[in-house]
């Protein structure tokens, strides 16, 4: 059993990351949506990116409770911290890092400059707010995994649902 926890332990990186990429999608989509529908110029991405970082945090916590730490049950203070550090990173984390990777404007327009020369049909704001999105997502995206590891789910291995009889 304790064998079994170590491997699981050292896969959870590698499953958390393909968990995470596929929420990361999912917030880029709805980012990119918003961002060129609603709010059809780039400044006001932080409010872009804190939306769709919300709508993301309910797939993550369904997705990683059933799929990234299916073994372990978060305590009811541990659901608490997850809503809470999401909300913290939607409103604060998140729109304080798109402001500030804003400010690296010469690698986007670099970006900008490679992508035209070689015939990629994107325009600039695209190439800007794309840039924005991964960078920040890459931060978030090993924040969340410590957080939730260590404050979320780190509770008791459960057995079908239940904690074990050596472990309450």
């Amino acid at each position: 059993m304790q064998e079994k926890k170590k491997t699981h332990s050292k896969t959870r990186p590698w499953v958390f990351t393909i968990v995470g990429v596929i929420i990361t999608l999912f917030n880029f989509l709805i980012y990119t949506l918003l961002a060129r529908t609603i709010f059809n110029n780039n400044e006001l991405l932080w409010l872009d990116s804190m939306i769709a970082y919300i709508l993301a945090t309910f797939l993550a916590y369904l997705m990683h409770s059933r799929i990234t730490w299916k073994e372990r049950r978060p305590t009811k203070i541990g659901i608490i911290n997850f809503f809470a550090w999401n909300l913290t990173t939607a409103i604060v984390i998140s729109p304080v890092l798109t402001w500030l990777f804003g400010l690296i404007t010469p690698f986007y327009e670099f970006a900008f400059n490679i992508s035209s020369s070689i015939g990629l049909p994107f325009d600039y704001a695209f190439i800007e707010s794309t840039g924005i999105f991964c960078l920040a997502a890459l931060i978030t995206m090993v924040l969340n995994y410590f957080f939730y590891d260590r404050l979320v789910f780190g509770g008791k291995k459960t057995t079908n649902g239940t904690a074990s009889p050596d472990e309450n």
